[in-house]
């Protein structure tokens, strides 16, 4: 009998978690979810990785918005839970990928969440160099995250977009971020970009929300366009090119849009 091997994956309940965890247990691997929406606490990977046998620990948990005002909450789970797990992957000899962000590079970086990032990074590269960080730009995919651009514009009946909707982003899908975690496994680069290089005004990410709702004998959600900028946004989001990108043929918007609603409404 064939023994699959261990992973962990923390936030595994989250938006990218479940997907990921889905992936991993469809090539092979048993996953070991540890999130806290299923009574589980970030120590318990202690315990795992001292019991041996695990592979590699995806660590996703986090909070994940720069709107977030609760600071405690960040420092808790963003910077105590990274170092804890960062530490213990190193203790104990286990690769560690974990979830950065593009909110992490400093002309990007707005708010504490971006700092927790580039902490993050910083960290890493110094008590556990074999780690490697994934830069993930602007997740989308079926049944995203709330909060999200994505989840607002399929919720609700009227979306505002600040500063005339002209925000650019690099948005990509979900099934490719997983497929960049996953590779990231096997790389000794500190830092890696998993991003869609198609930029897109937020407006023209919301139009083609709209002509798909339209496509689907749906209301459209109604566009509201202001000039204010929101405190902690951004208006672009650049991409640092001195950071390997992993290359994979990238979803473009429109098909990665198109297979959401597939697969929300099949």
């Amino acid at each position: 009998m064939t023994i699959m091997e261990k992973v962990i994956v923390t936030g595994s309940d989250g938006f990218i978690g479940r997907v990921l965890s889905e992936r991993l247990g469809e090539i092979g691997y048993e996953v070991i979810g540890i999130d806290r929406k299923s009574g589980h606490d970030i120590r318990e990977v202690s315990g795992l990785l001292r019991a041996g046998g695990i592979a590699c620990v995806y660590h996703l948990a986090a909070q994940t918005s720069v709107f977030n005002k609760d600071h405690q909450q960040i420092l808790d789970d963003n910077l105590d839970a990274f170092y804890y797990v960062c530490d213990h992957c190193k203790m104990y000899g286990v690769k560690l990928v974990y979830a950065s962000s593009s909110t992490a590079e400093p002309c990007n970086t707005t708010s504490l969440y971006g700092l927790s990032k580039n902490f993050a990074e910083r960290y890493a590269r110094i008590y556990n160099r074999e780690a490697t960080g994934v830069r993930l730009h602007n997740v989308y995919g079926a049944n995203p995250r709330q909060g999200t651009l994505l989840h607002t514009l399929l919720n609700n009946k009227c979306v505002t977009l600040y500063n005339n909707g002209a925000n650019v982003r690099c948005f990509t899908f979900i099934d490719d971020i997983v497929e960049g975690l996953i590779f990231a496994a096997s790389s000794h680069e500190p830092l890696l970009n998993c991003v869609n290089r198609e930029p897109m005004k937020v407006i023209d990410f919301a139009m083609k929300v709209q002509e798909l709702q339209i496509s689907h004998s749906m209301k459209p959600v109604r566009l509201i366009i202001v000039p204010d900028i929101r405190e902690h946004d951004n208006p672009v989001q650049s991409v640092n090119k001195s950071i390997p990108t992993i290359m994979m043929a990238y979803t473009s918007v429109d098909e990665g849009l198109k297979l959401c609603f597939d697969e929300k409404w099949k």
